[in-house]
């Protein structure tokens, strides 16, 4: 019992690595696989002590004192910059426009235009039709027939499409035309050029 003891200590021992860099191996052994009996680098360990001091800085900080916003604030805040980017480059875009501007010169703009029909192509084409006929009005309102069913004021177009159907009306067939915010002031004003163009007969009046 007593040498079955000794054999366990000696096979259990540590051994003391002879030089820098030398690789230790436990002397005991399990179904052939030995332990390593290594210090950590001291990269290793800074690295893991500056997480432990980072974590516990950071928890005061973020969750104690509530000196650094939480990301639910931080996502609210650039939210409401983004909105007010926004708003800003509408104001902007409405300031530079009118009903005249629009018949005028935006829609005898040739490079204006075809902006216009590619932003339509690719944002309207599914309901109006690539020849603005609406699937004969059955999908939406038709855009070449003369009827202007809310305002055939350049600019009331203009608002018309980037916020969608009034909130006051029902829409066609009872389909609302969403709001196309998301296209931005500049290629709605594109789109509406393109609309003038395609129809300008409707918008004599304008012209001077």
């Amino acid at each position: 019992m007593e040498n079955n003891n000794t054999n366990t200590d000696k096979e259990n021992k540590e051994v003391t690595p002879i030089k820098k860099g030398e690789v230790v191996l436990r002397e005991h052994s399990f179904d052939g696989i030995q332990e390593y009996d290594q210090r950590m680098p001291n990269w290793w360990l800074t690295i893991l002590w500056a997480g432990i001091i980072f974590f516990f800085i950071y928890y005061v900080v973020y969750y104690t004192l509530g000196t650094v916003p939480t990301s639910k604030e931080s996502m609210d805040a650039r939210v409401e910059a983004i909105e007010q980017l926004r708003k800003d480059a509408l104001q902007k875009t409405l300031d530079s426009l009118d009903d005249d501007i629009f018949v005028n010169k935006l829609s005898m703009d040739a490079e204006f235009v075809a902006a216009g029909e590619e932003v339509y192509m690719g944002s309207c084409v599914a309901c109006h039709g690539a020849d603005l006929k609406s699937n004969g009005g059955a999908t939406a309102r038709p855009l070449d027939d003369g009827v202007w069913h809310y305002s055939d004021k350049p600019m009331d177009i203009f608002t018309f499409i980037l916020k969608g159907t009034p909130a006051d009306s029902t829409g066609y067939k009872m389909m609302r035309m969403p709001p196309w915010e998301q296209l931005g002031p500049d290629k709605v004003a594109q789109v509406t050029a393109y609309l003038i163009s395609k129809n300008k007969k409707d918008f004599e009046k304008f012209k001077k």
